[in-house]
């Protein structure tokens, strides 16, 4: 039997600090896009004025207190292995605001009662020893874990409101592996099925025509805080890797991956918005309904990657490997508001866009798939023994093609309704096309290192 428990308490200040003032006496501590009362950072200290050194705009702390245990049995006997374990969690965040933002007068200032969670999880497995050099191995787990303190308190820079129906991710996974060992030959092959449910998700963004009448106001822009709930992701897939010793100097290695990741429910969208808030509504929310996400691909990963390798290792201490891999089917990060049904409604008279197709929709929305990438690596390496102590070089480069590739992005938000969106993409230079990560060109490393 194992068992164990941890205990962490983070206290975490953050807070816009003055650098320079570029020459001038002061900055008042002000918004200029409001008025009043809300263009106040800190009503407790009105119309103030800041200078090198003082914190300014936003002002809060965190408090998260984290308890976790564990316990595991663990059973061994000549034919099989297995184990059950089994964990809890109790999570507690906390926001204290030391400014009184004069948006949000009555949620903004002073401590905020604790938000609780309370977690727990079970996780199995057997290993059958069919021989010795081949074995089986089977996997099963069910857990919660609480969601983010960043995605627990979706602005926390102004307020300390919580996401509306805030609860613990689920998580479920099954694995199964076979293992094969010889003295020249080791293969292992894996299956594997995952998902994770009711989790949270926020981000921020300036979206354009994104607000219609029924926001009450007639400013269809914003800066907005976006926070999706109920979003469930499942993936499936299989892993296969094969190492074979040619000679007592030469090693080849294989390995593959294929796996389908892809969102698994239609979340809940909703966006705050701070400019429409006021002493009455404390909380300018608005329901977006549901994003038809279910079976767009999750964003950040191939979901088929390949690899081949050689190493030779010399009598001399010299040693060189090459391996080459194949990544494919990566896609980019789809944005959730252009999938809802306010996409097709003009902000401006709440009635559908005429000219919006579901043919145009479909093209509009489909999902960018990259380009695959061929990545080239080599590595060596050479040991000296001198009078007892050690002496030794490593040295790589990775991508010796210089491969450009892309490895991840996202699809900008800005255009967040039909018209806007399609004007934009037919223009043939959008302005706010897909962004988009790459990944390194050639690099080296090279490590010298001596041990005595």
């Amino acid at each position: 039997m194992n068992a164990g428990g941890s205990l962490r308490n983070l206290k975490s200040h953050n807070y816009q600090l003055l650098l320079d003032l570029l020459g001038g006496a002061y900055f008042e501590d002000i918004d200029g896009f409001y008025g009043g009362n809300q263009a106040e950072s800190d009503l407790n200290n009105p119309n103030r004025q800041v200078v090198v050194g003082d914190a300014y705009g936003y002002n809060y702390k965190y408090t998260a207190t984290v308890f976790d245990a564990f316990t595991q049995f663990k059973f061994s006997y000549d034919k099989i292995d297995f184990y059950l374990a089994q964990s809890f969690s109790n999570t507690n965040y906390q926001r204290e605001g030391l400014y009184k933002n004069g948006i949000y007068e009555t949620i903004s200032f002073g401590k905020r009662e604790k938000v609780p969670f309370e977690n727990f999880g079970f996780k199995g497995g057997v290993l059958f020893k069919i021989s010795g050099k081949q074995s089986l191995n089977f996997n099963g787990a069910h857990l919660s874990k609480a969601p983010t303190i960043r995605n627990t308190f979706p602005n926390a820079r102004l307020n300390n409101s919580i996401v509306d129906g805030l609860q613990s991710e689920a998580l479920n996974s099954l694995d199964a592996t076979y293992v094969f060992r010889s003295p020249k030959l080791k293969a292992r092959l894996t299956a594997y099925y995952s998902t994770i449910k009711e989790a949270t998700k926020t981000s921020f963004f300036y979206a354009e025509g994104i607000f219609d009448n029924g926001a009450g106001y007639t400013n269809t822009n914003a800066f907005v805080s976006q926070t999706l709930t109920h979003l469930d992701r499942k993936n499936i897939g299989a892993e296969f890797s094969f190492e074979y010793q040619i000679t007592s100097t030469l090693k080849g290695s294989l390995s593959a991956g294929y796996g389908q990741f892809t969102y698994d429910s239609n979340p809940t969208v909703s966006i705050n918005n701070d400019a429409v808030a006021t002493v009455e509504n404390t909380n300018p929310s608005f329901d977006f309904g549901t994003a038809l996400l279910k079976n767009y691909k999750q964003a950040g990963m191939p979901q088929q990657a390949y690899g081949l390798g050689v190493d030779y290792r010399d009598p001399k201490y010299w040693w060189v490997g090459i391996n080459i891999n194949y990544l494919a089917d990566s896609y980019i990060d789809i944005s959730p508001i252009v999938r809802t049904a306010g996409f097709y409604t003009n902000p401006a008279s709440g009635f559908p866009f005429p000219e919006a197709t579901e043919e145009r929709a479909r093209e509009l929305l489909k999902q960018e798939k990259f380009d695959p990438a061929v990545l080239l690596n080599l590595i060596g390496g050479k040991s000296w023994r001198i009078k007892g102590k050690n002496l030794g070089l490593f040295a790589s480069v990775n991508n010796v093609l210089a491969s450009n590739y892309k490895t991840g992005g996202y699809e900008q938000a800005r255009n967040a309704n039909f018209r806007q969106l399609n004007q934009d993409v037919s223009s043939g230079t959008p302005s706010f096309g897909n962004k988009y990560f790459y990944g390194y060109g050639r690099t080296y490393f090279v490590n010298l290192y001596f041990n005595f």
